[in-house]
């Protein structure tokens, strides 16, 4: 159980990190071209450039929380992090009213299998506030 444990920890360092760097790639691309042509239906709360930066301050915020956790900072971060990626990622890919799998069954695996990681990225994270049982 021990070696799970480690196993998902780890996968919520790595899940976050490279996460947050796509997020924030694709945010720092987008906004550097000025593309007005994006669909981005995961943040429902902001449209536009407004979507952009909070897409770019997520993406950061993956990173620095991967980085602080890694580093036995600011484990909480990482945690919540995790969990609100793992709720935009269901509300984007499988609840929204403005998302449908044009591509059909192979794009709808894709993202479940996304949304899958995230959520064991969100137990890896919960694994740093498990007690330790010594026999």
């Amino acid at each position: 159980m021990k070696i799970f444990a480690l196993l998902l920890r780890y996968w919520s360092y790595i899940y976050s990190g490279l996460f947050g760097l796509f997020t924030a790639g694709i945010a720092a691309v987008l906004l550097i071209s000025g593309s007005p042509n994006f669909r981005l239906s995961q943040i429902p709360f902001a449209q536009g450039k407004t979507a952009l930066y909070i897409l770019l301050a997520i993406g950061l915020t993956g990173i620095l929380a991967a980085l602080l956790a890694l580093l036995k900072g600011m484990r909480p971060l990482l945690l919540v992090w995790t969990l609100v990626v793992f709720i935009l990622l269901v509300y984007g890919y499988f609840i929204s009213p403005k998302h449908y799998f044009v591509l059909g069954a192979s794009e709808a695996r894709g993202a479940a299998w996304i949304a899958f990681g995230g959520l064991g990225a969100f137990f890896g994270a919960l694994m740093h506030y498990r007690k330790n049982k010594r026999s």
